[in-house]
């Protein structure tokens, strides 16, 4: 037998929740993937949520794999850089390429502020969608 419990707010102490905060029937405004990785070397990911791997295309051009797929490829990802290989340098990161975002992975690429692909020891993508 399923039970329901309704409530529009939380109280514990002096803090008060308000559900819509907590609970999103639509699962809007959830992380559908994250991924934080070291991209120097053969790539290794440190943590993640919904990331099965990480290919390398070649210096500082990866695809996030996803573990499950999300319903199309109509997603925001977002990615950031930080140190490259020597330690050295300014960097910074971009996804979504238009041409290899898919419902099954992103792209995510590094290079510094010339321009210049490169391998970064700390990057991190997420992904967000309906």
């Amino acid at each position: 037998m399923a039970s329901n419990l309704t409530v529009d707010t939380l109280t514990k102490g002096a803090t008060t929740l308000n559900t819509d905060e907590l609970v999103d029937v639509n699962n809007t405004r959830v992380c559908k993937a994250w991924v934080n990785f070291n991209g120097t070397g053969t790539p290794a990911i440190r943590d993640s949520y919904n990331v099965s791997s990480i290919t390398d295309n070649g210096t500082g051009n990866y695809t996030v794999n996803f573990t499950t797929a999300l319903t199309d490829a109509n997603y925001s990802s977002t990615a950031s850089a930080g140190r490259n290989a020597t330690g050295t340098g300014g960097y910074l990161a971009a996804t979504s390429d238009p041409v290899a975002q898919t419902a099954s992975a992103t792209a995510c690429a590094t290079f510094n502020l010339a321009g210049s692909n490169l391998d970064t020891a700390f990057i991190s993508c997420t992904v967000f969608s309906n």
